[in-house]
């Protein structure tokens, strides 16, 4: 029996795993590699820790992309700036789907469309990856004003996208806030205050007299009481109905007199009138009489009768 192992046969198996190992790879996903992609950049003032090569570019949570390069600006710039520079490729096909069109069909439109998204508010910022602590590049939609494009003085390589603190930052710079506003806080005066506070509210009630104030105060709810009882009385009373029973006859008797005051005045109403015009004319016939006395007061004293005037003699007395 032949025991020499056949290396043909171990070669040509060899050979034939390794062709349908990578036919497998460019049939699942190695097509990734013949994928048209472009790339964007960003930049961040803050740790990048949890970010690495190979990361999920994700835009509103779905992966559109993966990170390429993290590094520093002033490896790839002339500037001071001590900002991280990260840049991811962006698949464009992930923007579209069977039937749809893509999300930006040229470059053109790709930098048109990018400049009208960063109008609007994109940003890219660090986010968790769930609880292992491995952080993804989000892009998301802020308020513009509130999140402003850092400064930079260079002209970027590829498309540059504003960043936006993460949510890792926020809670961070929280916790610090929160940290050092604790740290301020006197908790020995505080401590000192409520001290002496609780002496001095033990020193009130061992001077004040609290039987004499509990005597006090038993004998003002028994005044108390006795008015409420006296009051009650009082206007229960005999006297008191009997007064109140007066004062609304009284006030009928009142409203009988002016109902007939008024009755009676708008009877005598004619009358009164009638008596109003016999002294308009007396006193027209009074006024009368005064100017003939006033022209003849011989006629008064003597009777004799006024003279007779002529026409001629009116006109004179008129010029008169």
């Amino acid at each position: 029996m032949n025991n020499k192992p056949n290396f043909f046969k171990i070669g040509l198996f060899v050979i034939l795993g390794t062709l349908i190992l990578a036919a497998a790879i460019i049939f699942f996903g190695a097509g990734k590699f013949f994928e048209k992609k472009y790339v964007v950049e960003t930049y961040f003032n803050q740790s990048v820790q949890g970010l690495s090569v190979g990361a999920a570019l994700t835009f509103q949570g779905v992966q559109v992309g993966n990170i390429s390069e993290i590094g520093f600006v002033f490896q790839e710039y002339d500037t001071d700036f001590q900002y991280v520079l990260i840049r991811a490729q962006i698949y464009p096909n992930k923007g579209s789907n069977k039937g749809k069109p893509k999300l930006f069909i040229d470059d053109n439109d790709r930098e048109r469309g990018l400049k009208h998204m960063i109008e609007k508010g994109l940003r890219l910022q660090l986010a968790s990856q769930g609880v292992t602590g491995l952080a993804v590049l989000n892009a998301v939609y802020l308020e513009p004003e509130s999140y402003p494009a850092l400064n930079i003085d260079w002209k970027p390589e590829y498309p540059y996208i504003p960043s936006a603190p993460g949510t890792i930052q926020q809670i961070t710079q929280t916790i610090e806030k929160l940290t050092e506003t604790i740290q301020s806080i006197d908790f020995k005066e505080i401590s000192d205050d409520v001290e002496q506070l609780v002496v001095t509210l033990n020193t009130a009630v061992q001077q004040a007299d609290i039987p004499q104030v509990s005597k006090d105060l038993q004998s003002l709810l028994v005044t108390l009481d006795k008015t409420i009882t006296n009051t009650d009385k009082l206007i229960n009373s005999k006297d008191t109905k009997q007064t109140l029973a007066n004062i609304a006859e009284t006030t009928q008797e009142l409203k009988r007199t002016l109902k007939r005051t008024d009755r009676l005045i708008q009877n005598r109403e004619h009358n009164i009138e009638a008596i109003l015009q016999n002294v308009e004319r007396v006193s027209e016939d009074l006024s009368e009489f005064m100017v003939t006395v006033r022209r003849y007061p011989s006629w008064v004293i003597f009777g004799e009768p006024p003279p007779h005037f002529g026409h001629k003699d009116k006109e004179e007395n008129k010029n008169q």
